[in-house]
Parts: C-alpha cells; sequence; structure tokens
C-alpha cells in the first residue's frame, strides 16, 4: 500500500479504533475531511505523511513499511517566525536514519531545499503547502546516540541526563543544515538554518 489516501486511511482508522478502545475519545481525529499531503519514506521501513483537514486540523501519519499506522494531530500551525515555512516535526540524523523536516509552507512560497554543509542537496516533497523533505548526512555530534542513551538505565538520573544532552546535541546539529525557500518563479524567498530555538 503505498498510495498517500490510502495510507492516511489505514493512519486515520487505526488511531479511532485503538483510541476508542482506549475510552480516549476525547482525544479522537475527525473521521471525516482529511487530505494527504507531503510524505517521506513512502515505502521505507519508518516514514511520514502530511495530512490537513478541511476543518483546518492538521497531523502527521506514521507509516511503517508503506502502510499507515497512527495519526498523531498536530497542534496549530506555528508561526513562521520570519521564515516563509513553520516546522511541524524535525529529526536529527542518528543511528542510521536521514536527517527530516516537515511543515508547511506560506502562501507564495512554491519549493524547500535542505542543504548540508558538504554540499548535499534535498529537494522537499511538496503537496498543497505541505512538505517533507529528508537528507543523508553526518552529524557527527550524534555518531553513538544509541550507545550514550544504552549506557545508562533509561529510569535514572543519569540516563534522563544523557537524553536532554543527547536532545541539545541534535538541536545543535539540525542547525547546521539550511533551508532554501523559492516562490514558483524561482526567485529566493529564504536563506537560513532550518531549525530555530522554538521549533
Amino acid at each position: 500500500m503505498t498510495s498517500p489516501a490510502a495510507q492516511l486511511e489505514s493512519a486515520l482508522a487505526t488511531t479511532i479504533e485503538e483510541k476508542t478502545a482506549q475510552g480516549r475519545t476525547d482525544q479522537l481525529p475527525t473521521a471525516q475531511g482529511w487530505h494527504p499531503g507531503a510524505r517521506i519514506g513512502a515505502t521505507a521501513e519508518l516514514g511520514a505523511l502530511l495530512a490537513y483537514n478541511d476543518d483546518g486540523s492538521t497531523g502527521i501519519c506514521n507509516l511503517e513499511n508503506g502502510r499507515g499506522t497512527w495519526l498523531n494531530l498536530q497542534p496549530q500551525d506555528r508561526k513562521q517566525d520570519h521564515r516563509p515555512y513553520s516546522v511541524w516535526r524535525w529529526m536529527a540524523a542518528y543511528n542510521g536514519r536521514p536527517a527530516c523536516l516537515m511543515g508547511r509552507l506560506a502562501p507564495g512560497a512554491a519549493r524547500l531545499e535542505l542543504h548540508a554543509s558538504d554540499g548535499t542537496v534535498a529537494e522537499a516533497d511538496v503537496v498543497d503547502g505541505t512538505f517533507a523533505a529528508e537528507i543523508a548526512v553526518d552529524m557527527a555530534g550524534l555518531r553513538h546516540a544509541r550507545e550514550r542513551l544504552e549506557a545508562h538505565e533509561a529510569a535514572s538520573a543519569e540516563g534522563r541526563a544523557e537524553f536532554e544532552r543527547l536532545m541539545a546535541d541534535s538541536r545543535t546539529e539540525m542547525a547546521k543544515l539550511k533551508v532554501r525557500v523559492y516562490d514558483s518563479a524561482g526567485t529566493l524567498l529564504y536563506d537560513g538554518a532550518a531549525i530555530n530555538a522554538t521549533d
């Protein structure tokens, strides 16, 4: 199953079914009006599909081996903070996974690229104003992320402290990626850090 619509339908159905079974009906996503947006890792072991609803709700579907498995509702669109895009989710590159950046483009923005310091460029998938990009990049500060976490008991003070250090290192590494955003005529609208302190 690789159709974005089918992935969204599967993720939505699973989310509604499981939350209903858990008695969390106050947290159910709206059942109708959803549309698939941009995606990464469409058939990969792990991927993501952005979604938006006619009522203004937004979400990100978790994808596993091409199947939609869960719909995470997003808070209302974040402000774009002088950038022509808002960030819904970012993840630094670690444990063999690429870095990713997902969100919504501002009106007038048409294309987004992720740029690594080694010259690697990844163009985002853009669908109905949503974007999703992933880039294979070596983030030196995160090369041993798994070992760092596994060196401590997760619930211990040391484990929590190491997790916080890893999150800070992730933010530092992710901020080294650059984003370029263009309008439909190819005019550069933004050239700067991929994330900021509020993302």
